[in-house]
C-alpha cells in the first residue's frame, strides 16, 4: 500500500515542507511507502497556457498510478480549480480513500472547495482545535495532528543558559517580515515601554526583513533600542532556522488575536523557539493556549501591558529564562515533534499492517 501526497507548494513553502515533505521522509524511515507527487497545485495556477496543460497531464498521469487500496493524501490542495475538479471527477470513479488535511483555516478564503474536501474526504486532518471545530460540521472523522518539526535537527542547536553572558539578552523574531507587520506593531509598540521601563539593557534581532524598509523604520525609530536586521536565510537547509535561534535568549511571537483566521490558527515558530530550549513569549492567539502553560513553559501575552511586563520580567531574571526554555523544549519533544505525531498518523490511517512487512 502507498500513500499518495498532493501538495499545496513544494518544499519551499513552510506548510508543505513541514506537513508533507517531511511526513513522507518519516513515513518511508519507518517502513511506509509514502510518495509526492508533482507539480504542486499552486504551481498549476501559477503556470500559464499552454504550459498549464502540461501540468494537469501530470496530474492524471499521477492519478491513474494509484493502486485500489492506496491513500491519497490531499495537503492542503485546494489552490487551483483545475485540480480540484480532477479530484472530484476520479473520486466518483475510483472511489479511493482520501484524507485531506490542511494547517491554516483556508475555509476563511476558500469555503465551498474546503467544505467538499471536507464532505468527501474519509479522513480529516488539521492543525488547530478551530479548525477542528469547523471541520466536525461536515465531517464525522476529523483529527488534530499539529505541525510538527524534526526535534533532533532543532535539539543540536538547543540554547546554553548556563554560559556566563552578561546583558543586553537578545530577543529574537523569525519570519517574513513584509508578510507581519501588523503583528509586528505589537512588539514595536511594546519596545516604546519596555525601553523606558526595563533596567536590563537588550537587544532585538528581526530575522527574515527582507530588506523591506517599512521593517526597518518600525524598529529604527524607536529611541534607545539596539536593533539588528537579517534580511533572509537559506530557509530550506534544515540548520539555517534553528542556529538563529540558538543566539536568542528569548523569542518572541506577536500575533493578532481578532477574526476567525487569526483565532483559528497556530504558529510554527513557537515550536521553532521552544524546540531550540529558548524562553518563549507569544501572544494569546489560536492554538497557543494548548502548547504554552503561561509561566510553566513560556508567557502568553493578551495587551501591551502584558507583553512589557512579561518581557520584563524574562529580562531580569536568567533563571527563569532557562527554566521556560528547558520545559519548552521538553514539550515539542513530547507532543510537536515527528516521533510524537508520526505514530498517531499512521494509526488514524490505518498503516499498521504496512509498517509489519
Amino acid at each position: 500500500m502507498t500513500v499518495h501526497f498532493f501538495t499545496f507548494s513544494d518544499a519551499t513553502g513552510g506548510s508543505s515542507r513541514q506537513r508533507a515533505f517531511g511526513v513522507v521522509d518519516e513515513l518511508n524511515r519507518r517502513g511506509v511507502k509514502a510518495v509526492i507527487h508533482q507539480p504542486p497545485v499552486l504551481s498549476i495556477s501559477r503556470t500559464r497556457w499552454p504550459k498549464k496543460a502540461v501540468l494537469i497531464f501530470r496530474v492524471l498521469k499521477a492519478l491513474f498510478e494509484i493502486k485500489k487500496g492506496d491513500t491519497i493524501y490531499l495537503q492542503r490542495a485546494i489552490a487551483n480549480k483545475y485540480f480540484f475538479v480532477l479530484i472530484l471527477l476520479y473520486q466518483f470513479i475510483f472511489r479511493r480513500k482520501i484524507v485531506f488535511d490542511f494547517d491554516d483555516p483556508v475555509y476563511v478564503h476558500s469555503f465551498w472547495k474546503t467544505k467538499i474536501f471536507t464532505k468527501m474526504a474519509d479522513v480529516v486532518i488539521v492543525c488547530t482545535h478551530g479548525q477542528a471545530e469547523w471541520a466536525r460540521q461536515y465531517s464525522d472523522n476529523v483529527h488534530i495532528i499539529h505541525i510538527a518539526l524534526d526535534f533532533s535537527v532543532y535539539e543540536q542547536y538547543t540554547k546554553d543558559y548556563d554560559t556566563n553572558v552578561s546583558p543586553p539578552y537578545t530577543i529574537g523574531w523569525v519570519g517574513t517580515g513584509p508578510e507581519h507587520l501588523k503583528n509586528l506593531k505589537i512588539l514595536a509598540d511594546a519596545f516604546r515601554e519596555l525601553c523606558v521601563r526595563t533596567e536590563a539593557p537588550f537587544r532585538f534581532v528581526l530575522v527574515g526583513a527582507l530588506k523591506d524598509e517599512r521593517v526597518y523604520s518600525m524598529f529604527q525609530e524607536i529611541t534607545d533600542l539596539e536593533v539588528q536586521f537579517v534580511d533572509t536565510l537559506p530557509w530550506t537547509e534544515s540548520g539555517s532556522v534553528p542556529k538563529e535561534i540558538q543566539k536568542f535568549d528569548i523569542g518572541v511571537v506577536p500575533h493578532q488575536s481578532s477574526g476567525e483566521w487569526n483565532r483559528s490558527k497556530s504558529s510554527f515558530k513557537v515550536l521553532e523557539y521552544m524546540a531550540c530550549g529558548v524562553a518563549t513569549v507569544a501572544s494569546h492567539f489560536g492554538e497557543m493556549s494548548y502548547i504554552i502553560t503561561d509561566g510553566e513553559n513560556g508567557f502568553l501575552a493578551t495587551t501591551q501591558e502584558e507583553w512589557v511586563t512579561k518581557l520584563d520580567t524574562l529580562l531580569s531574571d536568567r533563571a527563569l529564562q532557562a527554566h521556560l526554555g528547558k520545559n519548552g523544549q521538553v514539550r515539542v519533544r513530547e507532543r510537536y515533534s515527528y516521533d510524537a505525531i508520526i505514530p498517531q498518523l499512521v494509526d488514524i490511517l490505518g498503516l499498521e499492517e504496512a509498517l509489519k512487512k
